[in-house]
């Protein structure tokens, strides 16, 4: 796989937003430690990450409440491994997993910071990245974005493992000369780091947990592969970026979060009866 030098990919000023506390790290960790001028890189938190994990009444001495502090200061102390700046992050605190719902202010929001900020790039979750809050901040992106000749919009991706697709990597159905590697391997024990900052997402938070939302095996992948990103093409809206599967590659965008919905419940209930999750399956 030929790779991209992220400065020429980024070479001004970089707005990255981000749904949840971790997704920058994520889709671009690697990235951000090898971009030279990290005053120069915003980043915008949309949610307050308080469904990850999904609270479970009873099962902990923490409120609810608690964990979306425990992500701001988690998010803090990973930014701070790469060298961003305290001052350029930004945590909006929307609800979690209900971001759609907010649609007019977030892109008030957001248009009042590409008005304040005028970024060269918003960096933004993929088209298809399947949680409802990673699209709904690229939906707002993409209006706010609309008619200007900047920002350039270009799209990571987190939700590229597709169970039900052949290979189960979404990326390979997109022509590989449209996107856009960068190769993070001198980087990958300093995104491994800074992916560690966030305890509540790499480690058991909760007492009902039996394994942790990013477990070592994902933290080990997303901090070997390279970092992939799309440039945003208005020709090419929707499924049209992809050279095969499409109707099939629609579908699936649709099935595979009812399933995990499902089975999310299944486990639910499991813990609620003193099962062990390994049980539900």
């Amino acid at each position: 796989m030929v790779t991209t030098n992220p400065q020429e990919i980024f070479p001004g000023k970089l707005l990255i937003l981000a749904p949840h506390m971790d997704d920058e790290v994520l889709a671009c960790g690697g990235t951000i430690a090898q971009l030279p001028q990290k005053e120069r890189i915003q980043v915008v938190y949309a949610t307050d990450g308080a469904m990850s994990p999904v609270p479970s009444g009873g099962l902990s001495d923490l409120p609810p409440e608690a964990l979306p502090d425990i992500r701001i200061k988690e998010a803090l102390e990973a930014m701070g491994r790469l060298g961003v700046p305290a001052a350029n992050l930004h945590f909006w605190g929307f609800p979690d997993a209900r971001l759609q719902d907010y649609a007019a202010p977030l892109r008030r929001r957001l248009g009042d910071l590409i008005d304040e900020l005028q970024p060269d790039q918003l960096l933004v979750p993929f088209r298809y990245d399947r949680h409802p809050d990673h699209l709904a901040l690229h939906r707002a992106a993409l209006a706010v974005a609309e008619g200007l000749e900047r920002p350039e919009i270009v799209e990571y991706f987190v939700y590229y493992r597709w169970q039900l697709l052949p290979g189960k990597d979404l990326r390979r159905f997109i022509p590989p000369e449209k996107l856009w590697p960068v190769d993070i391997s001198g980087q990958a024990e300093l995104k491994q780091q800074a992916l560690q900052c966030y305890r509540s997402q790499t480690t058991c938070f909760y007492p009902w947990q039996t394994r942790a939302i990013l477990p070592p095996a994902r933290v080990e992948e997303v901090s070997r592969d390279p970092e992939i990103f799309l440039r945003y093409d208005t020709r090419q809206p929707g499924a049209a970026v992809f050279d095969r599967a499409r109707t099939w590659i629609r579908l699936v965008h649709r099935l595979e979060p009812r399933l995990k919905v499902w089975k999310d419940r299944l486990l639910h209930r499991s813990r609620k009866n003193g099962v062990p999750d390994g049980s539900a399956a």
